[in-house]
C-alpha cells in the first residue's frame, strides 16, 4: 500500500466558506465533522472560529446561520473574546469534504480564510495510476461547486503523526497559544505582553507562561520526532 497526500484551495462559491471574504481577519479550522447521509442528507460539524476584531468575530457568528449550506447552527461556545467554537448542520449536498470521503480519502485539516476553503487529506492506495485518475476527476468535481486554486498531489514516505488534539496540546494550552500568535505575542516587538495575556483569560502571568512553553514544547517534540517534516 502507498500513501498519498492531497492539498486543495478552492473557492466554494454560494458557501458559507465564501462569505469569510467579508469579514477581514477572520479565520475558521475544522474541529471535527462527520456525515449523516442516510439521515436527511446533512453533516455535524465543529469549528473554531477567531479573527483580529471582536465586533467582526460576533459579526460573523451572528450571520453565520443565513450563509450558504447551513441547515442549523446547535451551539456557539465563546473561548474568548476574539475566538468562538460553532457546532452546526451542514447540508451534505455542498460538503466538499464528503466529496473527497466518497473516493476514500481522510480529511485531517481545513481551514477557511478570504473566502478561500484549503484541505489536506489522504489516500490508501495499491495504485498510484488508478487513484491520481481518481483525484483528477475529483479536481474537475469540485470545479463544478466553485474555483480550484491548487491542486497538490504529493506521494509520501510514512505517514504523519497525528494525535487526539493538535501536537497533543491541551485545551487550554491550544487556546493560549491561538491568542498570542493572533495578538502578536510571538512578533518583534511584541504586540502583547503576558501581563496582557494573563488578563484575557483571567489566570495569573506565570500560569500563562507555564502553559506557553509546554505548548511549544510539545510543537517542537511532534516536528522533530516527525523528522522535521
Amino acid at each position: 500500500m502507498k500513501l498519498v497526500r492531497l492539498y486543495v484551495q478552492v473557492e466554494h462559491y454560494d458557501d458559507w466558506s465564501y462569505y469569510t471574504r467579508d469579514f477581514d481577519g477572520i479565520r475558521t479550522s475544522m474541529r471535527y465533522y462527520y456525515p449523516f447521509k442516510e439521515r436527511g442528507g446533512y453533516s455535524f460539524e465543529i469549528i473554531t472560529v477567531t479573527g483580529t476584531r471582536s465586533d467582526v468575530v460576533k459579526s460573523f457568528i451572528r450571520r453565520f446561520k443565513y450563509l450558504g449550506n447551513i441547515v442549523d447552527v446547535v451551539s456557539v461556545n465563546k473561548i474568548n473574546n476574539h475566538t468562538y467554537e460553532l457546532f452546526f448542520l451542514g447540508d451534505i449536498k455542498g460538503m466538499l469534504k464528503y466529496l473527497i470521503l466518497e473516493r476514500g480519502g481522510v480529511v485531517v485539516s481545513s481551514y477557511v480564510s478570504k473566502g478561500i476553503k484549503d484541505f489536506t487529506a489522504y489516500f490508501f492506495t495499491k495504485d498510484i495510476n488508478e487513484l491520481e485518475m481518481s483525484l483528477y476527476e475529483l479536481r474537475n468535481e469540485l470545479n463544478n461547486y466553485g474555483k480550484v486554486l491548487t491542486f497538490n498531489i504529493t506521494k509520501v514516505s510514512k505517514a504523519p503523526i497525528f494525535t487526539p488534539s493538535i501536537y497533543g496540546l491541551t485545551d487550554i494550552e491550544r487556546r493560549i497559544l491561538q491568542t498570542a500568535y493572533r495578538m502578536g505575542f510571538f512578533n518583534y516587538p511584541r504586540g502583547v505582553s503576558l501581563d496582557e495575556l494573563a488578563k484575557e483569560f483571567n489566570i495569573s502571568k506565570a500560569t500563562v507562561n507555564i502553559h506557553l512553553r509546554n505548548a511549544l514544547r510539545k510543537i517542537i517534540s511532534s516536528y522533530l520526532n516527525n523528522g522535521g517534516n
